[in-house]
């Protein structure tokens, strides 16, 4: 998961991987928001989406229904 940056975090190397799940699982719950968890991560946001897609972690539910939503306005434009 994400080695490189779990490697970069500046805690202790037992709680690593349990902090970086721990922000990849808020933010897949729309807790914290994509700047918020990629600068607790010290991380750029860029990096963050790209760890995003490397553990599969799932989009916030309410970012899913704004894009869905979007994805339908545009539909509906084109009929």
């Amino acid at each position: 998961m994400g080695v490189e940056i779990v490697k970069s975090l500046q805690i202790p190397e037992r709680i690593r991987e349990k902090f970086l799940s721990e922000i990849l699982s808020m933010y897949a719950e729309g807790e914290l928001s994509a700047s918020r968890a990629s600068h607790m991560l010290g991380i750029p946001r860029a990096e963050f989406y790209r760890l995003l897609a490397e553990t599969d972690t799932q989009l916030p539910k309410k970012l899913n229904k704004s894009i869905k939503r979007e994805i339908e306005r545009l539909v509906s434009e084109e009929k």
